[in-house]
């Protein structure tokens, strides 16, 4: 048996950007019209990467946070609040928002989504989500293709290439 290995987080926030990219558009299938919104310095009304997902005729937006592992780098309401308050304004409207993060899982903060995510339903406006790393890391695993990009990218072998 082979152990498994550890999923290292993204050293940076572009890398963490084309990590949220792939792996998205392997969930929602369509790698091949997901995008990167803009460029540095670019307004991006709180969506960093988007996409309509196969079956969908709306977008849906990701909000990329990379957090290191210091005290300070937790995900926080004001955060979020901002994001969120950018969000409304993408053109076209969003039908999902996700904020994808690096920081680890958090029950206040995503208690505070959930209640978020109601709020904003009850107004007409987008499905409020909230991935956390080690939420991240559970998509990467059911996800072949975007896992060994990404393991390989980061120094590692598949695992299966030992079996």
């Amino acid at each position: 048996m082979i152990a498994p290995t550890q999923i290292k987080k993204p050293k940076n926030w572009q890398d963490f950007e084309k990590l949220c990219k792939n792996l998205w558009g392997e969930i929602w299938d369509c790698a091949d019209t997901i995008k990167r919104n803009g460029r540095i310095g670019q307004q991006q009304y709180g969506v960093d990467v988007y996409g309509i997902p196969k079956g969908e005729t709306s977008y849906y937006g990701i909000q990329c946070k990379c957090k290191d592992d210091s005290i300070d780098s937790s995900l926080t309401q004001k955060e979020i609040d901002g994001e969120l308050k950018k969000a409304i304004d993408f053109k076209p409207a969003l039908k999902q928002f996700i904020i994808a993060t690096t920081a680890n899982k958090d029950s206040m903060i995503e208690t505070y989504i959930r209640q978020k995510d109601i709020e904003y339903r009850k107004k007409g406006l987008f499905e409020i989500h909230l991935l956390c790393w080690e939420d991240i890391v559970d998509l990467l695993e059911e996800r072949r293709n975007t896992y060994n990009w990404y393991i390989n990218n980061c120094q590692y072998k598949d695992a299966l290439m030992y079996l």
